[in-house]
């Protein structure tokens, strides 16, 4: 049995102590921002194993995040001795994922050696999906340019349409069986053309042997479902289940906790229905109350640990304005700066400004790593990046997407793919050119034609090509290329077949395959090998290459940093929860970006058990959220922006913007920026009353 090696209540406050030591079998912990969350879970994980005496292998700890987990795994090796190796400690994709290895047959899978398709690969196969009759359906027999690009949209947007919304009926509960069932409910045009493309992408992800992301709890919540001895099975399993970050769960994921602990019952979920920030991806309010049902005892965590009161004055009123039952009480007892808003003529002084304020923090002696800059939406980074960039500010930028969002993470998982599968032609066709080899677009598309038509891997086609086999002649600069590519990918299918570790693989193509001095060469090489050390890490803890591939799959580009780096981060602020910072900066807090004009259009107003419209989810209540969680990722100091007119590039037109309602609802006063030669003069500004900010143009 694991031995704890000091008290597990020990260094908690009285509230943490309450819950971490809770008799119940259910258990409900609403603890805010910077309360201490990992703190008080990691505390009950030890006193389920010291005090309750639950073996440490029959308790579950699930996390919505890489980090997230690891961290806790360090932490409880750090307090209290107990091995990670001992617990089952992962985000919910990543342990769903083992025990659908386990009952792969039972979920209608061909069997465990399924692989998870990414993003990339999820769209390419949709994009064939959608052709069937009753989707998008195949090409009109038109002609012209013109009809030809009308086309073109229309597929895309129909791609892009059908992924997102097969992504939230998965969530939601709904089946692929059930969404093409003659019996379905009567559905709009729109909705019977996404439900026939996802009837058809299923097909298509089976006849490859592959699942989306969408497909790990949700062919596990089905196979419970539908078989009681394989849901006994299972949840016998587990004696306690944790769930941290619970307030952002969606339908399946409450299905999936509660079929899991049918057996013995025992639930730990912490959360902050405050941090709710995840309606898109399915997520609603009351998911928390859902896993653990009306009889859990309740516990609130409410001392801050890591802002000052100033930020947390409009930290609070953020989401006062919600729907709530009770206040929002959060509290430090600690002062500090006051949080400072600030506005500019326009988008393009602002990011200069922000600049300038991070190179005269980095100056005073600040380190860089311990500086965010927040923003709302993706489209916002690049500007941002800019300015830090023309006052020689290094940034980290994450968007929070796939890690195989990157370049450099695509090729090398492409590499992976070509070991296990050397016919893989997606895999191929991205990196026959990396690094550069002076094959063509004709080079490889007379490469990929010789495979095809001879049913060979690539490796061989390679080779083949260079002596001349079919009717595509080679440059000789290609065919020197060609000759190398195919070593190259010969020792590589080489470590797939006898089946040697990743890492072998990974430092081949790094170091002899010269990928490695090509990525130096590049673009930001910095970030780029950052994220090559993610990969390498991750391959020294794999044996399997599957495993591996899986993995890089399940990571998002924000869990790279692990919290060191030498630099700004540049985040979105749904990728920086659970992170925080000494100094943060909120840009971009106009009418036009937060709240979002469209995600408050598009907030949900679906009803609970809705396999087909979903919980209730999103709009305003969710961009307060959003400002919530953006101001409580500081330590000592907070400075929040807007600009008056927002600059687009190739638009004469600047559109009007203006200070966020959400700051007029926190009686957030703002200042008039420092003058600078780019910024020019400005005056102050006062908002006049709580109700909404003064109307006068600036100079």
């Amino acid at each position: 049995m694991t031995r704890i090696q000091k008290n597990a209540l020990e260094g908690l406050d009285e509230r943490q102590a309450a819950a971490a030591s809770s008799r119940s079998p259910s258990s409900l912990i609403s603890a805010g921002a910077g309360t201490g969350k990992t703190t008080t879970l990691t505390s009950r994980i030890a006193w389920l194993i010291s005090e309750a005496g639950l073996p440490a292998h029959e308790i579950m700890a699930v996390t919505f995040t890489n980090r997230a987990a690891k961290e806790l795994k360090a932490r409880l090796e750090e307090r209290f001795g107990i091995s990670a190796s001992s617990l089952r400690v992962g985000t919910f994709h990543s342990l769903s994922n083992r025990i659908l290895k386990r009952i792969a047959l039972s979920a209608g899978l061909n069997g465990s050696d399924y692989t998870i398709a990414d993003e990339e690969e999820a769209k390419r196969i949709m994009a064939d999906a959608v052709l069937v009759p009753g989707a998008l359906g195949r090409k009109p027999e038109t002609s012209g340019d013109k009809n030809d690009a009308d086309w073109k949209k229309m597929h895309s947007d129909f791609v892009k349409d059908a992924l997102r919304q097969i992504s939230l009926w998965k969530s939601w509960g709904l089946t692929d069986e059930a969404a093409i069932a003659p019996n379905r409910p009567s559905l709009t045009d729109r909705d019977a053309a996404l439900a026939a493309a996802y009837g058809s992408y299923q097909y298509e992800l089976g006849r490859k042997d592959m699942v989306d992301f969408g497909d790990l709890l949700l062919k596990v919540v089905t196979a419970l479902r539908g078989n009681s001895a394989l849901r006994t099975s299972e949840a016998n399993r587990i004696r306690h289940m944790l769930v941290d970050e619970a307030q952002d769960a969606n339908p399946v994921q409450v299905e999936w906790v509660r079929l899991l602990t049918s057996v013995h019952g025992g639930l730990t979920v912490v959360g902050d229905e405050d941090q709710n920030i995840y309606g898109f991806q399915g997520g609603y309010p009351g998911a928390m109350s859902d896993m653990t049902g009306p009889v859990a005892a309740r516990f609130n965590l409410v001392t801050n640990r890591r802002c000052t009161e100033e930020i947390l004055k409009p930290a609070n009123m953020s989401v006062e304005f919600n729907r709530r039952s009770e206040p929002k009480v959060l509290t430090s007892g600690r002062h500090g700066a006051p949080v400072r808003t600030l506005h500019f003529s326009n988008n393009l002084q602002e990011a200069d400004a922000l600049g300038r304020g991070i190179k005269a923090l980095i100056d005073s002696g600040e380190r860089p790593g311990e500086i965010a800059v927040l923003a709302r939406s993706h489209y916002l980074v690049g500007l941002i990046e800019e300015g830090l960039l023309r006052h020689g500010v290094g940034a980290l930028v994450s968007r929070g997407g796939s890690l195989l969002e990157r370049e450099e993470v695509k090729d090398l998982a492409s590499f992976l793919r070509l070991s296990i599968n050397p016919h893989d032609e997606m895999a191929f066709r991205r990196i026959a050119n990396k690094p550069k080899r002076g094959l063509g677009v004709a080079g490889v598309e007379a490469i990929c034609r010789l495979a095809d038509a001879r049913s060979i891997p690539f490796h061989e086609a390679c080779h083949e090509i260079v002596d001349g086999v079919g009717r595509s002649k080679l440059r000789k600069d290609a065919r020197e290329g060609a000759a190398e590519l195919g070593r190259t990918l010969t020792i590589v299918a080489d470590d797939g077949a006898y089946g040697r570790s990743p890492l072998e693989t990974l430092e081949f193509v790094l170091d002899d395959g010269g990928y490695l001095t090509w990525i130096e060469s590049q673009s930001s090489p910095d970030s780029r090998l950052d994220n090559v050390d993610v990969i390498r890490g991750l391959a020294e803890e794999r044996e399997s290459t599957v495993d591996l591939l899986n993995e890089i799959t399940l990571l998002t580009d924000i869990e790279s940093l692990n919290g060191k780096t030498d630099r700004v981060v540049i985040s979105t602020i749904h990728a920086s929860k659970g992170l925080e910072f000494d100094h943060v900066f909120c840009p971009a807090f106009d009418e036009n970006v937060i709240p979002n004009p469209i995600a408050v259009e598009n907030g949900r107003r679906g009803k609970p058990g809705s396999v087909w419209n979903g919980p209730n989810g999103g709009g305003i209540d969710e961009e307060r959220r959003l400002a919530h969680v953006a101001f409580t990722r500081a330590r000592h100091t907070l400075t929040i922006s807007f600009p008056w007119q927002r600059m687009f590039p190739g638009k004469s037109t600047p559109l009007q913007c203006g200070p966020s309602s959400i700051l007029a609802e926190c009686e957030l006063d703002y200042e008039a920026a420092i003058e600078t030669e780019r910024s020019g003069r400005h005056r102050r500004r006062r908002n006049r009353s709580r109700a909404g900010f003064g109307s006068e143009a600036l100079d």
